[in-house]
């Protein structure tokens, strides 16, 4: 006879542990998880030279065990969630992983993270499967939650990531619904992180421990460990607790019908920095282009923003790279300055360089008045930047589609550079030949039978000398 503590559970927790298990992945959904996850690989391959991630890294102990992890990076090995936490600051210290503004997260890194370890001998579909399982009940459960945790200061994807990471995992190794759920309740657990920290290496933190926390927990799950039926609803549960005990504006959590990576879509990224900064970059580059401007020729700019939309923004003046990825001022000054906002931006030497830095005063944000709004309202609302010129004039553009979303979205030939651009500069001696080889390889992960091939010469490229 089954004991309360062995059921999947009857509310959230036990519906969600279901859909894990049991939930068809139509075609579609599996050819719209491929771009997505070649984008987030492309940006992890890159995050991995970046100082936090090369810092993390020492501090790993090595796995010399056949079963262990390799990197991408280094001839090591590590356990495998100690690989997924290193895959998940790599993912996201760059900040030019996927978004979703259902759930104001970045739903595919901290879920790919975990998969990573475990994917060893996996089918490409099984892969997909289990990545828009995982990057689901995320978005699902935020969508529900609303903009309530992001208010009280958490970082969404670190409250979030922890459930898409065991969500994932659970689908790819088989858990049945009563051992998922109990993941999802030791994964509810592990959840937390807060905005304070945004603008420093503890942002994609983060997302690593996300993903760790997601592995562990389908391993404790695996092995026995059990948690409370229902992790989830109650007052003492999960969505009462990350809410501030404002339960009364929750709304449901509805599951696959459709997938959030199909409808609305993800928003990828073109330019490697906070999301919210997006419309700012393509409204001033096209100020840039339309008259003739740059940084000498303007007095001053005015961004508008919709209510609630400057939020993570809270470096107006950032002294390091890491800051300016959440500086509206920089953003602008960059973008008049440079005609472009790339990778190369966002170095420390970039942001301090003087006549940057001079500037960052003579540029203002501020917020139209009114009630903060959701995620989704905040992606279509639209970003004005006002310019002043050196005589006087005044010049304005707006943008109101989501940059990267399905409305203005990332084209096929911008995802190929973006993962060309990401792969050289993690192995900036690589054969573009072979760079391109491993993406039109990527563009069929449906088809492996395994992805450890595939893998295994993403790894040689990166660590092939030139």
């Amino acid at each position: 006879m089954e004991t309360p503590q062995d059921a999947p559970g009857a509310g959230s927790t036990g519906a969600l542990a279901t859909f894990i298990t049991s939930a068809e992945i139509p075609a579609e959904v599996t050819a719209r998880a491929i771009p997505l996850l070649l984008d987030t690989l492309a940006v992890t391959l890159a995050g991995g030279r970046e100082p936090a991630a090369l810092q993390l890294a020492a501090t790993l102990p090595r796995d010399g065990s056949v079963a262990g992890t390799p990197s991408f990076w280094a001839p090591l090995t590590y356990r495998a969630d100690d690989a997924a936490l290193l895959f998940g600051v790599a993912s996201h210290v760059l900040d030019y992983d996927d978004v979703s503004m259902l759930a104001l997260c970045h739903p595919s890194a901290p879920v790919l993270a975990s998969l990573l370890p475990l994917s060893c001998g996996q089918s490409g579909r099984a892969i997909l499967a289990a990545f828009a399982v995982g990057t689901e009940v995320m978005i699902r459960v935020g969508e529900a939650m609303g903009f309530q945790p992001y208010g009280l200061g958490f970082h969404a994807t670190a409250v979030l990531g922890p459930l898409g990471a065991a969500a994932a995992g659970a689908r790819l190794m088989g858990l049945d619904a009563r051992q998922a759920g109990h993941a999802l309740a030791m994964a509810a657990s592990l959840a937390g992180g807060i905005r304070a920290n945004f603008g420093t290496p503890v942002k994609s933190l983060h997302v690593g421990l996300a993903a760790a926390h997601g592995l562990k927990a389908v391993q404790w799950a695996t092995a026995g460990v059990t948690g409370a039926q229902e992790a989830f609803d109650g007052p003492v549960g999960f969505l009462h607790a990350f809410s501030g005990g404002e339960t009364s504006g929750l709304g449901a959590i509805r599951l696959g019908a459709p997938f959030a990576l199909v409808e609305p879509g993800f928003e990828q990224k073109r330019y490697p920095c906070c999301y919210m900064l997006h419309k700012i970059a393509e409204a001033t580059l096209a100020l840039r282009r339309a008259h003739g401007l740059d940084l000498t020729t303007v007095r001053a700019a005015h961004v508008e923003m919709p209510p609630g939309g400057s939020g993570p923004l809270i470096h107006p003046f950032p002294r390091t790279g890491l800051e300016a990825l959440f500086s509206g001022p920089y953003c602008v000054a960059a973008a008049l300055a440079d005609g472009e906002i790339t990778l190369a931006s966002f170095t420390d030497e970039q942001v301090m360089r003087p006549p940057i830095q001079a500037r960052l005063h003579d540029i203002t944000l501020a917020e139209r008045p009114g009630a903060a709004l959701s995620g989704a309202a905040i992606a279509h609302a639209p970003v004005m930047v006002r310019i002043t010129t050196a005589t006087g004039q005044s010049l304005s553009h707006t943008v109101t589609l989501p940059p990267g979303s399905p409305a203005d979205p990332v084209t096929p030939a911008q995802l190929r550079a973006k993962w060309r651009d990401c792969l050289l500069r993690a192995a900036p001696h690589a054969d573009a030949e072979t760079v391109e080889q491993l993406f039109e390889q990527g563009l069929r992960l449906g088809e492996m039978a395994t992805l450890s091939p595939w893998l295994s010469e993403l790894r040689a490229t990166l660590a092939r000398p030139g």
